[in-house]
């Protein structure tokens, strides 16, 4: 019971959590509330010939099966959380930035003095049988400058750090340019056994879980173009 009563919470949450998502973008955004969260499909177009037997003629018909959706939002910088699966306000995220406590180093004092809501990419996925064809790398450019239109200088995510099942994941984004945000505060205790190199690798425990926490500065990427 107390099973299905979790599932059921967690459905129930997440499901709130895309309409809130649906809502929004259906309303638009005004000119004076930045937007919060863009959800990015990738949709695949494979054309059907048709044959009419009556007149011998040939027509073409197109099908769309979405493959691959990724989402972007603004979020505090907190390497030890995720995104919540419902859509907060953007002052409401603004004030919850200015009051995240300094981990020792997780950023610069740059960073430190300019403690807002950043661009966060979160729910990258693309279907089982499209993988391996360069979709994530389309979703990621896509978010990528939807997060220069917003005036993201930079960008971050989670990321699993299992060695096994987070491998591709995080072999695409290094390759795109993020890199870790080192722990150097008082986080690491419960995650020794991988080992002490990883927490230079940005690793944090999110929820009992530890991901890797990374980001990937816009402004140079676009001083390289």
């Amino acid at each position: 019971v107390a099973t299905w009563i979790e599932n059921f919470l967690f459905s129930f949450t997440v499901l709130v959590g895309l309409d809130q998502r649906v809502e929004r973008r259906k309303k638009g955004y005004s000119a004076n509330v930045p937007p919060d969260h863009n959800v990015v499909c990738l949709v695949e177009v494979t054309p059907v010939t048709n044959n009419n037997s009556d007149d011998a003629a040939t027509t073409v018909s197109y099908t769309e099966q979405i493959v691959g959706i990724a989402e972007l939002s603004w979020q505090p910088p907190d390497p030890t959380r995720n995104a919540p699966p419902f859509v907060l306000p953007y002052f409401a995220k603004d004030i919850i930035s200015r009051f995240i406590p300094s981990n020792g180093g997780a950023t610069n004092d740059k960073e430190d003095e300019r403690k807002v809501p950043k661009g966060y990419v979160s729910n990258v996925l693309t279907w089982k049988s499209r993988r391996g064809l360069g979709y994530s790398r389309v979703l990621m450019a896509a978010l990528e400058g939807i997060a220069r239109r917003w005036g993201c200088d930079d960008i971050r995510l989670h990321v699993d750090a299992d060695e096994v099942s987070g491998k591709v994941a995080r072999g695409l984004y290094w390759s795109l340019g993020y890199e870790a945000v080192p722990d150097r505060g008082n986080n690491r205790v419960g995650y020794e056994w991988m080992g002490p190199s990883m927490a230079n690798r940005g690793l944090y425990l999110v929820e009992g879980v530890p991901l890797l926490y990374l980001r990937k500065s816009l402004n140079e990427d676009v001083g390289m173009q």
